[in-house]
């Protein structure tokens, strides 16, 4: 019966999506459970996976999108309307503008209000404390029995909870010690029959979203709760206080009722859309003809075709974009190999205004995954993707010993500093007394953080050694064997298309820097498992630096020159200011093309810096590039950067095809040449690697956006952090899934355009369609329609659709040859 029940549990929790914690944040999309299933499948009652039709409707009144773009959008759902023409009264007229015309009416009609439903109920406010104070990570306040499992640890406690009437805390007494036992005891007591019980635990786990998410994360990645443990508990509770199911009403908030949108009368709709065609009434004759061509188009299928014609018109300016010639560059003293995020785009495209830069994206964790440590540290970070787990550990050993002693003795010391502060600002009996003895210190500090942030972080900085001070090697060589490291060098020089090396080449990592920001991984690199990526790059260089690997690599047709050396850098997102790491390792003859790389990446970094802050609250083009970074260092900024806000698109295929081309920093850019990879293998890990993590970040904004107070976090100004497991809003309640609301917002004003991602890829199409075809994850998302595929077999070659039935010739059909700036995300 165990296994069974253990066996429902799962199943009932397939759709869950696991919800990381917040030291290690990164993108998912909270609906990943439904990508088996179209994306118009309304997919429950708590998600809005459209906008509202007035929304639609205001951007075709302003032309962000055109009769053009919702014809198209009507062809593509609804091949048959195509040559489709009728006659009402004396107006001949087409299926596709009588649709048209319907989806404008409707969008202009008042709209029903969204409909509320339940609160957190008692149980599942009951059931929020009992789970934050079990999983909360402070040492100093451990959950009493916590080395027995939550069910049991609650099963011995709940004994004394006040919150309980008398008589039901002397009953779990007699509750069995193991949790599968008791949720079978308590599902029986409730009159749950075995053919119900699949839905019931469904039903149970849709309430505490975010902590049921995060329990389901615990469990794979820790091991010390689980579902069983928590739907125990809640049953039990629902017996001993005598709570039915149907009394257990859902938690969330629907966003639309879309019953509601089905309203007005079919043949209500039929005589508006021909009385409008005619001026005129419309004889019974003319509105049935309507009547045909508007039950193709059902309400509520009318807006995922307003959204497809809102992608489209976006799709259709950025693939006219794209370039159709290759150029040869030669003279190039610097190449650059950035992450594919799409904030590295603008600092591309500045650099390259030199012709002495060429760049290269790849995903930020440059292909060795690692489990880092600092020298002398206590803890660990896994710098890699969600998709992989650590195997190789590497940490760092000193140049100057004399030196790391310094750098680690200060660590040391800033460590205890923040215990003891913590500790004497936390501890029942040391506030009063702390506030008197160090008040007046820390109230100085606050207000020079608070009036004067910049000198603040100079006076720190130049006060203190950082971990970033530290003159070290990585221990690259004994994690990975030499055949390991060959590979992995291998593996990143095809998936990137760097055959043709400058003599230095810089592998910059990104990261982000904030003050009082809970967010702060989310902005980091999510390739990196939300840590910054400069471990990687170190480790990566490392490797294409030893000359034994580089023997293999001229062996398998990658000879890299003797003379070409490869140097470690992070890129600030803040900033936008990119630091060359390790300059100690950097040989003489190569010094000048580092410091030449860094005065060309000051230019660029101011450029791009005035750049984003047209779009960034609160500041603006006439700042100083100074004043804007300052933003990072400022405890009170909401908006210290935009992070991934805008995402759109992901390009897989040459730098040619972008260089020049403003993509308004809303792309992802993963540099590829099919010449390097005769077999298609690196094609086959970007696409159901990289590609589907550039998915998970476009899902989790777009859901934000549509859901602010259910997919996503809500407001940051009235967040707690639960340790770092996560947030929650106020001082109770359910774990917040997603971004907050400043993610995408300002306001009430959405910033971010939630698009479905548009995926562009150059090279073969039959490759392309024979490597979707053997990998279920690609065929959910792009024949279900959650992203779109476009793509060409070579720069001359015309860019054709994917669909479910193959590649199909896209209406722009001939690329542009020359480059169009593209809109920001930011209108």
């Amino acid at each position: 019966m165990s296994l069974i029940l253990r066996a429902q549990v799962a199943a009932a929790a397939h759709d869950i999506v696991p919800a990381w914690p917040l030291d290690s944040f990164i993108a998912v999309n909270p609906l990943a459970g439904r990508e088996s299933y179209p994306f118009e499948t309304e997919t429950t009652a708590e998600a809005a996976t459209t906008r509202s039709g007035s929304a639609y409707l205001a951007d075709y009144q302003r032309g962000r999108i055109t009769r053009d773009d919702i014809d198209a959008a009507l062809l593509e759902r609804i091949p048959q309307l195509a040559d489709r023409r009728l006659r009402i009264g004396t107006t001949a007229v087409s299926a596709v503008r009588v649709a048209e015309l319907d989806m404008r009416l409707v969008a202009a009609a008042p709209e029903p209000e969204p409909v509320a439903v339940a609160e957190l109920t008692w149980l599942d406010e009951y059931l929020a404390v009992w789970v934050a104070g079990y999983l909360c990570p402070d040492p100093a306040w451990p959950m009493p029995h916590h080395a027995d499992g939550f069910y049991r640890a609650w099963r011995t406690l709940a004994c004394l909870d006040p919150s309980l009437p008398r008589t039901v805390r002397r009953t779990l007494t007699t509750l069995s010690p193991e949790p599968d036992a008791a949720l079978a005891h308590a599902l029986q007591r409730l009159g749950i029959t075995a053919a119900d019980v699949p839905r019931a635990l469904r039903t149970a786990l849709g309430h505490l979203p975010g902590w049921v998410g995060h329990i389901k994360w615990r469990a794979e990645k820790v091991g010390d709760i689980d579902l069983t443990s928590y739907l125990a508990v809640r049953f039990t509770v629902q017996v001993a206080l005598g709570i039915t199911p149907a009394a257990d009403q859902t938690t969330q908030t629907a966003q639309r009722d879309q019953t509601t949108l089905t309203s007005t009368p079919f043949w209500l709709r039929a005589e508006r859309v021909a009385q409008a065609l005619t001026a005129a009434r419309p004889s019974r004759e003319d509105v049935a003809a309507v009547a045909r061509v508007l039950s193709t188009h059902p309400i509520t299928d009318q807006r995922y075709t307003w959204q497809k014609a809102y992608e489209l018109n976006y799709r259709t300016a950025l693939i006219g974009a794209l370039r159709s010639t290759v150029e040869t560059r030669d003279g190039r003293n610097v190449q650059l190999v950035m992450c594919i995020d799409p904030r590295s785009e603008g600092l591309r495209r500045h650099l390259e205004e030199s012709s002495s830069v060429e760049t290269f994206g790849f995903a930020g964790f440059f292909g060795v995954p690692i489990r880092f440590a600092r020298y002398q540290a206590r803890g660990a970070i896994d710098s890699l993707p969600a998709l992989l787990s650590a195997r190789h550990h590497i940490t760092e050993i000193p140049v100057d010993h004399e030196q790391a002693h310094r750098v680690v003795a200060a660590g040391k010391f800033r460590d205890a500093l923040r215990h003891a502060v913590h500790t004497a600002d936390s501890t029942a009996a040391t506030p009063f007394a702390f506030a008197e003895t160090a008040g007046w210190f820390y109230g100085g500090i606050s207000i020079l953080r608070t009036l004067t942030p910049r000198i603040h972080a100079r006076i720190v900085r130049a006060l203190s050694l950082s971990p970033r001070d530290l003159r070290s090697d990585v221990t690259i060589a004994d994690a990975f064997t030499l055949d390991e490291r060959a590979t992995l060098a291998e593996t990143a020089l095809r998936m990137m298309g760097l055959s043709q090396f400058a003599p230095l080449v810089v592998l910059a990592g990104h990261g982000s820097e904030s003050e009082n920001n809970l967010y702060q991984s989310a902005l980091d690199c999510g390739a990196c498992g939300g840590n910054p990526g400069h471990a990687n790059a170190r480790a990566a260089a490392a490797i294409f630096n030893d000359p034994e690997v580089r023997l293999l690599l001229a062996d398998r047709g990658l000879p890299i020159p003797f003379d070409t050396f490869f140097v470690a850098a992070e890129h600030n997102t803040v900033s936008d200011m990119v630091t060359v790491l390790d300059r100690h390792l950097i040989p003489d003859s190569h010094t000048s093309s580092a410091d030449r790389f860094e005065q060309l990446q000051r230019t660029a970094a101011d450029k791009l810096v005035t750049e984003r802050a047209r779009h960034l609250p609160g500041a603006s083009p006439r700042h100083s590039p100074a004043r804007l970074r300052g933003r990072a260092h400022d405890w009170a900024e909401v908006y210290p950067e935009l992070g991934l806000a805008g995402n759109a698109t992901m390009i897989i295929g040459p730098r040619d095809i972008t260089r020049n081309v403003d993509l308004g920093r809303r792309v992802f850019l993963h540099s590829y040449r099919t010449e390097l990879d005769p077999t298609g293998a690196a094609l086959e890990t970007i696409m159901t690697a990289p590609l589907v993590v550039a998915q998970w970040i476009n899902h989790q904004y777009y859901f934000t956006a549509l859901n602010p107070d259910t997919l996503g976090a809500g407001t940051k100004t009235i967040h707690n952090a639960i340790g770092t497991l996560g947030v929650i809003s106020g001082h109770s309640g359910d774990l917040r899934r997603g971004l907050p609301w400043q993610s995408v917002g300002l306001g009430t004003e959405l910033f971010h355009e939630p698009m479905r991602l548009t995926v562009v890829v150059e090279a073969p199409l039959a490759r392309i369609g024979e490597i979707i075809s053997r990998n279920q994850v690609l065929r959910d998302l792009f024949d279900n329609d959650w992203i779109t595929l476009t793509a060409r077999d070579h720069p001359a070659a015309l860019w054709h659709r994917y669909t479910a039935y193959g590649f199909t010739a896209t209406a722009t059909a001939t690329p542009a040859a020359t480059a169009t700036p593209m809109e920001g995300p930011h209108t």
